[in-house]
């Protein structure tokens, strides 16, 4: 080894609790340099029959000579099913080791907004800043979404966004402020490397109605690794105390992902949880926001008409069957479409009304249940409130392809809609009229592809491998195992 350059080698063990096997798994592993100090680009990997594997170091700490005192590395780990172990070993050197090529492609965006478009093998995805004009086209967000077998990007024509941030800022008491399109992320890379790549975005939220939720800034670490279907998000938002559907409400959001299929093509079309779903059926909170723009209607026509002439919204189209963007639109402190003592007005009726019809129908408060995945759009509305949510399974019949999520706490009340007529899809994690119900400090595991074991996928996304590092060895002897 030595005549090669590397000098020291670091064994490390990865276990698999599950022994289900992993593909292309990252693993991270902080290790420290006491007594022989590699240079950045002195750190290999190897698996155990010495073959190089992609190795990326995500962060360092160097000396004055640029030697580092220790690092942060990552690289994909693959365990065979009922292999539970494996061994990789880190080679360490003072000059350039040879490394394994190919991992995450970055590519130029296409969005005129777009920060990065990554191809990690699975996806190829774009994170955009989004443009603050109101509209789904305009949020900030993973905004184009492809699943390269599968070739179709979820988001038909980019014209909504995975992973906004809604709750507490878009409820009828704040004057359905609607963060992903009213405002521009800012995007700050972390760590970008064939393994892994990294980013923090910070939104600065719209003020809406509400002063106390005035002034507060969304930060979202989002995580997507090489040769993995698996990406991973963590959500933070600035301490607040208010009270939405009449009830208080502390640290909590509403995240949102959505698809955008088209009309009549819907990519989703049922859901299920890991264990049985717990639901209750429909969403009055939809037709209420329907009857109370017909009554706002009918007493005040001309402002009505004047703000869906300001939103560009068909005069002549039902508003049964408008886009759901139109009512957060016209009932929005920030368009400013209605008058502002109209607005205050109306949602404070909005959410007296919701929270009266909501919790006393029989009906709606009826817990339903099913060990089978559940056909949202033959409930009303096309939406259904899961209970207890932790792992959760979106599924197509037609395609085989389901979108999984693993959250590390679970969600008492999420917003399931899929819907044909239209082909959105909303997950998200609000209960009834937009009450949060995400603990901000969050993460949540997503996955999208043809699955064999859907439950054991998740499973794997609850449970990581585990690591053993061994004691660094000094080489003497060159090995055949090249890295």
């Amino acid at each position: 080894m030595l005549e090669h350059g590397a000098k020291n080698r670091i064994s490390v063990v990865i276990r698999d609790p599950l022994a289900a096997g992993r593909q292309s798994e990252p693993v991270e592993l902080s290790l420290h340099f006491p007594i022989f100090r590699p240079s950045r680009d002195g750190i290999a990997v190897t698996d155990a029959a010495g073959e190089p594997v992609l190795c990326q170091v995500l962060a360092s700490d160097a000396a004055e000579d640029g030697s580092l005192r220790s690092a942060t590395i990552c690289f994909p780990a693959n365990l065979a099913p009922r292999h539970p172990s494996a061994r990789y070993d880190v080679w360490l050197s003072d000059a350039a080791l040879p490394q394994a090529k190919g991992g995450i492609e970055s590519l130029p965006p296409k969005l005129a907004d777009g920060f990065r478009r990554l191809n990690n093998g699975h996806y190829e995805l774009e994170l955009c800043t989004g443009t603050a004009e109101g509209h789904g086209g305009s949020k900030w967000g993973i905004r184009h979404f492809e699943h390269c077998e599968q070739a179709i990007n979820l988001i038909a024509g980019n014209m909504n966004a995975f992973g906004g941030v809604y709750g507490p800022f878009f409820t009828p008491e704040n004057g359905l402020v609607n963060p992903p399109a009213h405002a521009v992320a800012r995007i700050e890379p972390i760590a970008e490397g064939p393994v892994a790549c990294q980013y923090r975005m910070i939104v600065q939220v719209p003020d809406g109605l509400r002063p106390e939720l005035q002034g507060k800034t969304i930060e979202i670490i989002w995580r997507f690794y090489a040769g993995t279907p698996c990406f991973v998000r963590s959500y933070f938002v600035d301490d607040y105390e208010t009270v939405i559907d009449g009830r208080p409400c502390q640290n909590r959001i509403t995240v949102g992902d959505e698809i955008e299929s088209g009309k009549s093509n819907l990519l989703l079309s049922t859901y299920r949880h890991h264990d049985g779903t717990a639901y209750r059926a429909g969403d009055l909170y939809a037709e209420i926001l329907l009857e109370r723009f017909r009554d706002l209607q009918a007493r005040e026509p001309d402002i009505v008409a004047r703000a869906m002439e300001q939103l560009d919204i068909d005069p002549d189209e039902d508003p049964a069957a408008w886009h759901w963007d139109n009512y957060w639109r016209l009932f929005c402190a920030i368009e400013g479409a209605l008058p502002r003592d109209t607005l205050e007005n109306e949602v404070d009726l909005i959410w007296k009304s919701a929270n009266e019809i909501v919790w006393s129908d029989r009906d709606h408060t009826k817990v339903h249940y099913s060990d089978d995945a559940v056909d949202v759009n033959e409930v009303p509305q096309q939406t259904i409130f899961a209970l207890n949510a932790q792992k959760t399974c979106e599924f197509s019949p037609a395609t085989g392809y389901s979108f999984l999520r693993y959250v590390n706490r679970p969600i008492p009340r999420m917003q399931i809609v899929q819907r044909y007529d239209s082909g959105w899809v909303n997950w998200g994690t609000n209960g009834e009229n937009e009450y949060p119900e995400l603990p901000s400090g969050s993460t949540i595991w997503s996955a999208y592809g043809p699955f064999d074991d859907w439950r054991e996928q998740l499973d794997k996304m609850e449970v990581p491998l585990s690591v053993s590092v061994l004691p660094m060895e000094r080489l003497y002897t060159w090995s055949t195992a090249t890295p």
